[in-house]
């Protein structure tokens, strides 16, 4: 059996359903739910410990949780591979917490807030919840509360901003920032073309090998 969170979801569902067949009605969900997890528990192991290395722990974790909670609900462009899914948010954390631990010095948190939280918030309210491939596991009524729960948590993430130090404050504006980037037009073509960029190295590269 492979490893990767699809393999262990659909597989973990099917024990489910074997010794709960009442679960098989809402088979995508469970599924959908369990994959979500495995490449949550994945990716908190892997940048966590890059972050203890790096002497960055408390940044990546603040970032792994706030960017986690809000896309949970709100949805948002995503990478085909769990490899590409995994190398992008590896790349996304440590960039946000190095640059959060080094650069608010330089940077007027203040007007941070002025001008990219009522932004957020509008981006939220015209596009979230963005699902993809998913899109049909949800109904009209469980969007809307999606919808309406991203902006809660964006809200929340946006005070307890307003509180706690500098360097923490712009983690979570970063991550509020790239958050809404996955779930506008713009940015769901862009992390698009790179991951089709990505899939075409990689077939290539296959192929060069097999030769």
């Amino acid at each position: 059996m492979n490893w990767t969170p699809k393999d262990l979801s659909e597989a973990l569902t099917k024990k489910i359903i074997m010794y709960e067949g009442s679960v098989k009605k809402k088979k995508g969900k469970v599924s959908y739910g369990l994959e979500m997890l495995f490449i949550l528990i994945y990716q908190v192991v892997i940048i966590l410990f890059l972050g203890f290395l790096l002497h960055m722990f408390s940044y990546t974790l603040l970032c792994l949780v706030a960017i986690s909670i809000l896309r949970m609900f709100s949805g948002g462009a995503h990478f085909s591979k769990f490899i590409h899914c995994l190398i992008a948010s590896i790349c996304l954390t440590l960039s946000i917490s190095f640059s959060s631990k080094y650069l608010p010095s330089i940077i007027g948190i203040e007007y941070w807030h002025i001008f990219s939280y009522p932004l957020i918030i509008i981006i939220l309210i015209r596009y979230a919840p963005i699902l993809f491939k998913k899109e049909n596991i949800f109904n009209k009524t469980q969007k809307i509360r999606n919808k309406f729960i991203s902006i809660f948590i964006a809200l929340f993430l946006m005070i307890l901003s307003l509180f706690i130090p500098n360097t923490y404050s712009l983690v979570i504006g970063q991550v509020l920032m790239y958050q809404i980037f996955t779930i506008t037009p713009f940015g769901i073509t862009i992390i698009h073309l790179l991951d089709k960029k990505l899939l075409k190295k990689e077939i290539t590269l296959n192929e060069k090998v097999s030769l």
